[in-house]
C-alpha cells in the first residue's frame, strides 16, 4: 500500500488551516484532485490548491484534529494536528499580550493620523484575535 502525502500544518486559525505538500510542489493535477477530495470531507467548507507554493486552504467548521483524522481515513495525506508544537504555542500566548498592546497602540496612532479604515481597525483585530488565542491570521490569498 502506497505512502500517504506527507504535510505540514503551516497555520492554523479557528476554521481555516494552510497546509504544505512539498514533496508535490508544481503538480497541478494532484493539487485539483486533493482539493476535490477534501472538500468531501465532513466539516469542510471550503478549499483551495496552489502548486506553486505547495499548499493547500482548507476552510471547515469544527475542530482542525478532525479534518486531519479524516484526510486519514480518506487516505488523502497525513499531518500532524496543529497542536503537535507546543514549544511556539507557549511562546506565542506568553508574548500574546505584548503583541496586543503593541497593535492597539499602533491602532491609536493610526487613529491620531485619521487613518482610521482600514489601518487601525485591522490592528485592533490583530490585538483582539492575540488576546482570543487566535494568533495573528494568515492573510496570504495564495495557497
Amino acid at each position: 500500500m502506497p505512502e500517504l502525502p506527507r504535510a505540514v500544518v503551516v497555520s492554523a486559525v479557528a476554521g481555516r488551516m494552510r497546509l504544505r505538500l512539498p514533496a508535490h510542489k508544481d503538480d497541478a493535477a494532484f493539487f485539483s484532485r486533493l482539493a476535490q477530495q477534501t472538500l468531501m470531507l465532513p466539516g469542510v467548507t471550503g478549499t483551495a490548491g496552489n502548486p506553486l507554493t505547495a499548499g493547500l486552504l482548507v476552510r471547515f467548521r469544527g475542530a482542525p484534529e478532525a479534518v486531519l483524522a479524516a484526510a486519514v481515513r480518506d487516505k488523502l495525506f497525513r499531518a500532524a494536528p496543529p497542536a503537535s508544537h507546543p514549544a511556539v504555542s507557549a511562546a506565542a500566548k506568553s508574548l500574546a499580550p505584548v503583541g496586543a498592546a503593541a497593535f492597539g497602540l499602533l491602532a491609536a496612532l493610526q487613529a491620531s493620523r485619521g487613518a482610521l479604515l482600514p489601518p487601525a481597525a485591522t490592528l485592533l483585530w490583530y490585538a483582539g484575535s492575540l488576546l482570543r488565542g487566535g494568533g495573528v491570521p494568515d492573510t496570504d490569498p495564495d495557497g
